[in-house]
């Protein structure tokens, strides 16, 4: 009886001990030299046999999207918040049928979100089991690194796009990227939770209802929550145009799009603006499409 009320003593002690220290997260971060900019987080990884299934799960302080030898394995947008939750909170995607061999190129797209937080900060584990059954976790570490993308997001939902879309098939290759820098290493026991996906729900069609020299105005079937989605084609390289918060730079090149990534309009909208200073022309929007997101 003794012994009994021992042991039950030291599992409640332990529990309490456990709670109260929370579990350690291991982080890497850039610091925080420029609060707004989104970065690429990068690691090229040689996993010694070949794999039978593989999972990530990640937690950030910012919105992120993560690519695995070129694919992208984020299952939805807006990953991992919510627009006025703080709470930090990781999400679980499964990457098997993007590893092949034994590589995995993984680079995690990343976008400043909550200002309350300092430095740009990711914890990410790669973990599954090989072929022959044993398991294996790894997580991210001082080996990984970091570059910036010519984008950023204000604290007030607007994002600025300064390069033309990005190639996907360029992920695969361009691992070690120019101008690589090392990450920092920290701990944190922070309350994490679960996240709540948000998926793409419908993909409506716009209409031109005006047009001035400068400007461009469609109206949606409805009144929408999400992302506004443009396809031009033979714009100018350089030219600007500016999106309700987005302001994209063109390419140049025959058909690119122009959509936000990481923000979200706080209301629900039915009209969208283009606007360009150095003038634009209907001829050259193939389409505009209203992307609700919830």
């Amino acid at each position: 009886m003794i012994r009994t009320s021992v042991i039950a003593f030291l599992i409640l002690l332990f529990t309490a001990s456990a709670r109260a220290a929370g579990w350690s997260q291991q982080w890497i971060n850039t610091g925080d030299s420029c609060r707004e900019s989104q970065i690429w987080f990068v690691k090229s990884l040689n996993l010694p046999r070949q794999v039978h299934r593989v999972f990530i799960d990640a937690a950030s302080n910012g919105r992120i999207q993560i690519y695995a030898n070129g694919y992208n394995v984020t299952t939805s947008v807006l990953a991992p918040y919510r627009d006025t939750d703080k709470t930090l909170r990781s999400l679980h995607c499964e990457v098997t049928p993007f590893v092949q061999d034994t590589v995995c190129n993984l680079k995690v797209w990343y976008s400043p979100f909550l200002n309350d937080y300092p430095g740009r900060q990711l914890s990410l584990t790669l973990y599954g089991t090989y072929t022959d059954g044993t398991t294996f976790a790894l997580t991210c570490d001082d080996s990984w690194s970091w570059t910036a993308v010519d984008a950023t997001t204000s604290i007030n939902t607007d994002e600025i796009e300064t390069i033309g879309s990005i190639e996907l098939s360029s992920l695969y290759t361009d691992l070690p990227m120019p101008q690589l820098l090392p990450v920092s290493i920290s701990h944190t026991s922070d309350a994490i939770s679960t996240y709540e996906p948000q998926y793409i729900r419908h993909i409506l069609p716009c209409q031109l209802v005006d047009s001035t020299a400068t400007s461009l105005t469609y109206l949606a079937p409805r009144p929408f929550k999400g992302w506004t989605r443009v396809t031009m084609r033979g714009m100018r390289r350089g030219a600007i145009i500016s999106i309700d918060g987005l302001n994209h730079t063109c390419s140049g090149k025959t058909d690119e799009q122009a959509c936000r990534r990481f923000t979200i309009q706080r209301d629900a909208k039915q009209t969208v603006k283009i606007l360009s200073t150095g003038g634009i022309d209907e001829s050259n929007i193939m389409s505009v499409e209203a992307i609700e997101i919830w």
